[in-house]
């Protein structure tokens, strides 16, 4: 008998620990937590930030075109492709790198970062940006961290593949983005290598330690189980996503491409511990990861941009547009050259200050 009443104290104080942390979360930290996942800032921005639709550098002249891709989902994504003019191309067919970016930026993560496009550039490596759905200026209400975004990538590269000369294809992601990217790979043949910066391995643990650590909405340790499973349920509910499914280290486990993971060191929001998993159960040959400083959110230096940039080039560029096919290209374009004019001005503008003169 004892027993038996020892036991029903036991339910009955854990009924009330149950209904004391919804009570808490409710009060406290509920919304905070719920929209950090689904809902953070939304990063929006003009079509002028974009930045040029023609500019030159290594006296090739790039144009920047813009299309509305409609996703799994109806959603409307808007994309950007940044590749030569017709007669400045090496070749018929060229690499791409679609990039994807963090949970709370936009395509403007990359066509806002001049080193970016040079790395990649540099190597007649051709770039793809897009806003994922509920990012920037896409539609959609809420992100998901992977969950349907890893959709949204193959709407993108069926999209792409479509367009006129379009070889090898890589991805790049952070963040949110490097989640996406180890979730989608394995499942499509069409990536040929990836670039994953700041990766959480499972997103379960990475909420835990949110709830631990986050001093906004610090959770006393025998409430996190409780939070975690009260917050799955709201966001599950509003946006279909199931957090226990967002596990990229299964994902690493059927993916072999080349890959090259990032992550700082100093990361106080997702622990580096996360890439160490990643990179010990990827099951590719060829896996590089690399320890750098600058915190989850800090921008990579140069020489990191570089690395990455030769990684492509390694691993995208086919016999076709080899070195001397390059070099030989470029000092016939130089040749033929007669405007001389500097890298990377913008053409636009050259035009509307004309047109302002006249």
């Amino acid at each position: 008998m004892e027993k038996s009443k020892d036991k029903d104290k036991e339910k009955s104080k854990k009924e009330k620990d149950d209904d004391l942390s919804s009570k808490k979360l409710d009060k406290i930290t509920y919304e905070s937590l719920w929209k950090s996942i689904i809902r953070p800032p939304r990063d929006t921005y003009s079509i002028d930030e974009l930045g040029p639709t023609l500019f030159r550098f290594n006296n090739i002249v790039y144009t920047r075109n813009d299309y509305d891709v409609l996703d799994f989902q109806g959603n409307i994504l808007k994309l950007s492709f940044i590749e030569p003019i017709p007669e400045n191309r090496p070749s018929d067919k060229m690499p791409v790198v679609i990039y994807l970016h963090e949970n709370c930026a936009s395509r403007i993560q990359a066509l806002g970062n001049k080193i970016l496009k040079i790395c990649l550039l540099k190597h007649n490596i051709n770039l793809c940006c897009f806003d994922f759905a509920g990012s920037g200026l896409s539609e959609g209400q809420y992100i998901s961290l992977g969950y349907h975004e890893k959709n949204q990538v193959k709407n993108v590269v069926d999209f792409i593949e479509r367009l006129s000369g379009v070889g090898n294809i890589g991805l790049w992601g952070r963040s949110m983005g490097a989640a996406t990217t180890l979730l989608y790979a394995p499942n499509d043949k069409r990536i040929k290598c990836i670039v994953v910066d700041s990766p959480f391995s499972d997103f379960r643990k990475l909420a835990k330690e949110i709830c631990k650590n986050n001093v906004n909405f610090r959770i006393p340790s025998f409430l996190i189980e409780g939070a975690i499973s009260i917050i799955g349920s709201t966001v599950k509910s509003k946006n279909g996503m199931d957090i226990n499914d967002i596990k990229p280290i299964n994902s690493v486990k059927k993916c072999s491409v080349p890959a090259l993971f990032l992550h700082a060191v100093d990361d106080t929001f997702v622990n580096y511990e996360h890439s160490e998993a990643l990179f010990k159960n990827y099951s590719g040959e060829i896996k590089k990861l690399k320890g750098i400083k600058g915190g989850h959110n800090g921008i990579r230096p140069r020489e990191i941009m570089e690395e990455i940039g030769e990684f492509f080039a390694e691993y995208l560029i086919p016999d076709y547009l080899d070195e001397k096919l390059l070099k030989n290209f470029e000092n016939e374009n130089k040749k033929n050259n007669k405007t001389n004019i500097n890298d990377n001005i913008n053409i636009e503008s050259n035009k509307k200050n004309m047109e302002n003169n006249n």
